[in-house]
């Protein structure tokens, strides 16, 4: 039987298997036909359950954001799953997506958020343009157990 968790403890749980992850596969809705669109992207989960990631100008992820903010966020630890699917866990954020720009008073920090984790991640981000994902949902998975531990936002 799964165990029961409280709000901060599977924010805090999220936060630890992202913290051992590079990035996410984030899903949004192409803004040209409508039909889902997933790919890669360096993040950076924060513990209050919000997604921080960089992005081009140009590629189709920011350009389907700007055209449907919606969005869906997955972080795993999938390299596990070879050796023992019982410690396979996840994370799903389901929430919008919102563009921080540098007049933002908040940037500077949450930029630094986001090369604090992965220095890359603020590269893409230096050349382009910071999200934040503002959850609505946060789903977590942990191994084999049929439970889903939900954090719902206002």
């Amino acid at each position: 039987m799964a165990e029961e968790m409280s709000r901060d403890e599977i924010l805090q749980a999220a936060a630890a298997i992202a913290a051992d992850q590079a990035g996410g596969a984030l899903a949004t809705t192409h803004a040209e036909d409508g039909t889902p669109y997933v790919t890669f992207v360096l993040c950076h989960l924060r513990g209050t359950g919000e997604v921080l990631f960089g992005s081009g100008m140009r590629p189709q992820h920011t350009r389907n954001i700007q055209a449907t903010p919606e969005v869906s966020f997955l972080i795993d630890n999938r390299e596990v799953i070879r050796a023992d699917w019982s410690a396979f866990n996840r994370v799903v954020i389901e929430g919008r997506a919102r563009e921080i720009t540098q007049d933002d008073a908040r940037y500077d920090e949450l930029l630094g958020e986001l090369s604090g984790k992965n220095r890359m991640a603020a590269m893409f981000t230096d050349r382009g343009k910071l999200f934040m994902v503002v959850p609505r949902r946060l789903i977590l998975m942990k191994g084999l157990e049929a439970a889903r531990h939900i954090v719902e936002f206002e």
